[in-house]
């Protein structure tokens, strides 16, 4: 039996949970209302008080849950490292939960909390909003359709993160190892990471080389080289880093029927072989044998609204059962891929993932003292 209307509670007031706190109370998520906002600071609850007539102002997490019947779901946007310890509460006193990025810092720690969802029947969404970019989707649908033939090599640039110390200084938890879990992949990369194992699975295997405070005066990380590696033959490389200007968004995957290529979240460009590689291996008879290909745009959609149409979706979710876009077992491997990527980065070596979550969250636990 699903309710009427989803009553929403968002959980953090600051650059995301306001926005997303407007976008609900401006009526722009179909389905659902604002029923509350939860804001631990006085200048937060002031303006919350003037611009949002008739929304129950929480002043804590254990103050919105002393409220429990106002609302039916939690939309979680805190700092990363509370982020499981707020879903557990929710999921105990059976609220659904929907998560900013990243569901969490450590993937056991998420992992508990996927569990704990399913134990008490509620549904756990994540905001993966770049699953609604139609450039990405028309990338999915292509590789699905098995477009490319066999994937041998994925490479993607993103390097479009730079930010200034006046980001990092914008709040006291940012761009540290206890406040936020770490740096650009537990931040940033995070939507990307999602994208990554969206379209290609989970990699069996990383290595990373990662530099921390390599643009800034801090210990996270700040530029990242890294290797994945599939069972299936799939080389993946992926480079990122929040200290260079100007960026680029540019992934390109290699298959045997050509070369697919999303530039700037905007742009699909597909270079299509005349004949497989494979197949032109075993008929070519000349020496220096050309494959000859023929280059298109394929067009897509403009990219509108996508954090709307995600909490639409979770929305819908609740209200008619349709399928989440991304739940919170979508969060867990994004976690887990950014787990091995650090844990690859401190021992300098090549691991298999998923990594032993007990491992990581000690050697996490180190830096954070």
């Amino acid at each position: 039996m699903y309710m009427e209307q989803v009553r929403a509670a968002v959980i953090g007031f600051g650059g995301m949970g306001s926005q997303y706190a407007r976008m609900i109370y401006a009526g722009e998520i179909e389905g659902m209302r604002l029923a509350g906002v939860c804001c631990r600071n006085r200048r937060g609850q002031e303006v919350l008080e003037k611009e949002f007539q008739g929304v129950s102002v929480y002043q804590d997490v254990e103050d919105v849950l002393a409220h429990g019947e106002e609302f039916d779901a939690a939309v979680i946007v805190t700092p990363h490292p509370s982020h499981v310890e707020i879903g557990l509460k929710m999921a105990g006193a059976g609220k659904h939960i929907l998560v900013d990025k990243p569901a969490g810092v450590c993937a056991g720690d998420v992992r508990a909390l996927v569990q704990a969802a399913e134990k008490n029947q509620v549904s756990f969404g994540m905001i993966f909003n770049i699953r609604m970019n139609p450039a990405f989707k028309k990338a999915k649908e292509l590789l699905d359709q098995g477009t490319l033939g066999k994937i041998s090599r994925v490479a993607w640039i993103c390097n479009t993160w730079y930010r200034t110390p006046a980001y990092h200084a914008s709040a006291p938890w940012r761009s540290s190892w206890k406040g936020e879990g770490g740096g650009l992949l537990i931040n940033q990369s995070q939507h990307y990471f999602d994208i990554w194992q969206w379209l290609f699975g989970m990699p069996d295997a990383v290595f990373a080389t990662l530099d921390y405070g390599k643009f800034n005066d801090f210990d996270v990380d700040d530029n990242a080289d890294i290797q994945f590696f599939y069972k299936n033959g799939i080389h993946g490389t992926f480079i990122t880093s929040s200290g260079e200007n100007p960026g680029v968004n540019r992934l390109e995957v290699w298959g045997t029927k050509g070369r697919l290529a999303v530039e700037d979240t905007s742009r699909v460009i597909f270079d299509e072989n005349v004949m497989p590689t494979d197949e032109f291996a075993r008929t070519n008879q000349e020496i220096y044998g050309v494959l000859r290909h023929h280059t298109r745009e394929i067009p897509v959609e403009p990219n509108e609204k996508g954090y709307q149409r995600l909490l639409g979706n979770f929305a819908e979710h609740l209200l008619t059962g349709v399928p989440l876009i991304a739940d919170g077992y979508e969060g867990l491997k994004a976690v887990a891929m950014t787990n091995g990527a650090y844990l690859s980065s401190w021992q300098g070596q090549k691991l298999v993932l998923p990594v032993d979550e007990e491992v990581f969250k000690a050697s996490l636990g180190e830096k954070q003292k």
